[in-house]
């Protein structure tokens, strides 16, 4: 069925699926906005927990998937609302202590979704010095997630899924139009909660303790273990659905909050998935608009990348596009691109500036007729094995926490179940004539209404005051996932807030290095200090797409020297999707474009690299290996070339210094080549 799973993906993060790229291509925006100066106010908590004593307690141990924290498992109550219910569940943490002088705790609600980990997810990285310094950071597995006591059904939405992707729609427009596929759609929604739950193996009953209000709840029973009277507390994504709930119970508790990417809990089920449709279509357009802009991607899209994109759908729409998909072996696949797999595709890479340039890219291609930039787009971030066509999942996200949190959590329209099934088919039909291009997000909704914990009346909540408690929301016009609208709302209703967005922007913006915001959270953390301004705009240049990177040239004949060859591979390779939004795990393999393929993995010093006939350009075919070096900051290639001439080439980039060099023989000659 067409357009019933894109939900998941829209508003499930990809924060932290960062590029590890070979030295910063795509580098975060350079905000112009001057940290904080003096405030007029200053911030003083009283602590009076020992961290270390609970840890050691609770016999806290380095956490399996995470070993920069201690993790603990700790009983909390089945149902924190009733008292007569003395049954409990196990809720694990991870805890890094403070390096110096501790001024508290700082929690991260950190997973998106619903569904995400937060403890195989979290990091250091994200945090400045000081805060490491003062403050233990926590993260946590919210129940039914991973060291949490995870629940799942995975062969239930693999089969969900893999339907979704590859249906061809081939009966009136995108979308159910026709009565049968809106039949269809409710029986496949019927048949995907069935088998869902029957394989998740308890009493559907206890579903309902899974929703978020018992997760904040789970927060404040670690607070009261700890000892602190008040902590600091970071929501981000669905983690803001969390750290309000949190808030609204216990402001008493909070020495300060952070919501970024923020979620308007006022909204329900259909008026939050309807918004999320609007903001998702305005970034696409935003993004298609920004490649006019930009000379370069201009120049490959032929100055309307909108048109562009509106073509490539339309001819999706009448019927799925044949082509061949090269693997890694040197097997192509027959595969077939559907509608779908570009509304996906494009959804899922609209989150961030570098992903929106990449998809730009296979934009480019997927215009001139090469279907494969795309559907490698698409395999990764679908997490689907392109030989086998195989739904892999991802390791730190639970799609089925998802549906189960989301279900538990939020009502879709009122009434009957065929009440709101009804109404649910009415609002995604009258959706497809204000959100022309990447729509279906209120098709959740049918979903939802055989999920067992749904509610049966209406949900509402009251507006979060967080009263006393100094509030940031941190905001970017361009969210598609968390809209704009949704956090200045939140951010208008709070007792003492902050507003801190950019002009453009991503989905979430705290940690990626940026002065504005992350001094002035800093600022407020270490220092006490609160802003002047109450609304800060967060200037960042480039503030819609990274830089667009042109595609390689297709023949080595076009270049003027190999050194310029092999600075283009570098570059090539540093944007590939498999390299892009890789863990670095284990080893991971691709094709080149024309033919060959190569090889990357992690290593002792960093990373490592080998490759067979891999051509990047039609020409020239490398073979050897290499390696990324995370102290030196070198990167290296030791190759054998064969094509148009043959040789044995090193090649050099030091991104201490920027220089680049090439030294060996080639077509006879001796190259010495430096930048």
């Amino acid at each position: 069925m067409s357009r019933n799973k894109l939900f998941i993906f829209l508003i499930s993060l990809s924060l932290f699926a960062l590029a590890c790229n070979f030295g910063g291509l795509l580098n975060t925006p350079t905000p112009t906005a001057p940290p904080p100066t003096a405030p007029p106010t200053k911030v003083t908590t009283t602590q009076s927990g020992d961290m270390a004593g609970l840890l050691e307690r609770l016999n806290g141990a380095p956490c399996e998937e995470n070993p920069d924290f201690t993790c603990v498992t700790i009983p909390v109550p089945l149902n924190h609302f009733d008292a007569a219910n003395t049954e409990t569940i196990n809720v694990a943490f991870a805890v890094s202590q403070a390096t110096g002088e501790r001024y508290g705790m700082f929690a991260q609600a950190f997973p998106g979704g619903p569904g995400g980990e937060g403890i195989s997810s979290g990091g250091l990285g994200w945090f400045p010095d000081g805060i490491l310094e003062h403050f233990d950071l926590v993260y946590f597995d919210q129940r039914g997630l991973g060291l949490s006591g995870e629940l799942a059904c995975p062969k239930a939405y693999a089969k969900d899924f893999s339907n979704y992707l590859n249906y061809d729609d081939s009966v009136g427009e995108e979308g159910y139009d026709t009565p049968a596929e809106q039949q269809d759609a409710i029986d496949e929604a019927r048949t995907f909660v069935d088998s869902c739950v029957s394989e998740i193996g308890i009493d559907p009953a206890r579903l309902v303790y899974y929703g978020t209000n018992q997760v904040a709840e789970d927060i404040e029973s670690f607070r009261q273990l700890v000892g602190d009277d008040k902590f600091w507390l970071y929501g981000v994504s669905y983690g803001t659905s969390v750290a309000q709930i949190y808030a609204a119970a216990h402001a008493d508790h909070l020495a300060g909050l952070i919501l970024d990417g923020t979620i308007d809990l006022t909204l329900n089920g259909e008026e939050g998935a309807l918004a999320q449709e609007k903001a998702f279509d305005e970034v696409l357009v935003a993004t298609l608009k920004a490649c006019d802009a930009d000379e370069s991607c201009a120049a490959e899209l032929g100055g309307n990348a909108l048109a562009a994109y509106d073509s490539l759908a339309s001819k999706l729409a009448e019927k799925p596009i044949a082509y061949e998909y090269p693997l890694a072996s040197g097997k192509k696949v027959k595969k077939k691109f559907t509608f779908s797999q570009l509304e996906f595709t494009a959804s899922y890479q609209m989150y961030a500036l570098g992903g929106r340039m990449l998809f730009l890219r296979a934009l480019a291609s997927a215009n001139e007729g090469d279907m494969v930039p795309m559907a490698r787009l698409l395999y990764q971030q679908a997490t689907v094995d392109p030989a086998a066509d195989e739904y892999l999942g991802d390791s730190t996200f639970s799609d089925t926490m998802f549906y189960s949190v989301n279900c538990t959590d939020d009502s879709y329209f009122s009434g009957t179940q065929e009440e709101r099934i009804a109404q649910t088919i009415e609002a995604g039909q009258a959706s497809n004539g204000t959100v022309p291009r990447l729509d279906g997000s209120v098709y959740t909704g049918l979903y939802c209404a055989y999920w067992p914990s749904a509610p049966k009346e209406f949900v509402t909540r009251e507006p979060l005051t967080a009263a006393g408690v100094p509030t940031f929301v941190l905001n970017a016009t361009l969210d598609p996932a968390t809209p704009f609208a949704q956090g200045k709302a939140v951010f208008d209703r709070l007792d003492n807030g902050y507003h801190l967005y950019v002009e453009g922007g991503r989905h979430s913006i705290y940690g990626f290095g940026n002065e504005c915001p992350d001094d002035y959270i800093t600022n407020f953390m270490v220092n006490g200090q609160l802003p002047e301004q109450r609304e800060i705009i967060c200037e960042w240049d480039p503030s819609v797409i990274s830089a667009y990177v042109p595609r390689m040239s297709a023949n080595a004949s076009e270049f003027d020297n190999p050194l310029d060859i092999f600075s283009a591979i570098e570059t090539e390779l540093s944007i590939e999707p498999e390299y892009y939004y890789n863990g670095f795990t284990e080893n991971t393999s691709f094709a080149c474009p024309y033919g060959g393929a190569f090889t990357f993995g992690p290593s002792d010093a960093g990373e490592s690299y080998s490759f067979t006939d891999c051509e990047y350009t039609q020409g020239f075919a490398i073979t050897g290996a290499g390696s990324f070096n995370y102290d030196t900051r070198i990167f290296t290639l030791e190759t054998k070339v064969s094509g148009d001439k043959a040789g044995a080439l090193n090649y050099i980039s030091n991104y201490n210094d920027g220089s680049i060099t090439l030294t060996g023989e080639y077509g006879g000659e001796t190259i010495n080549l430096s930048q």
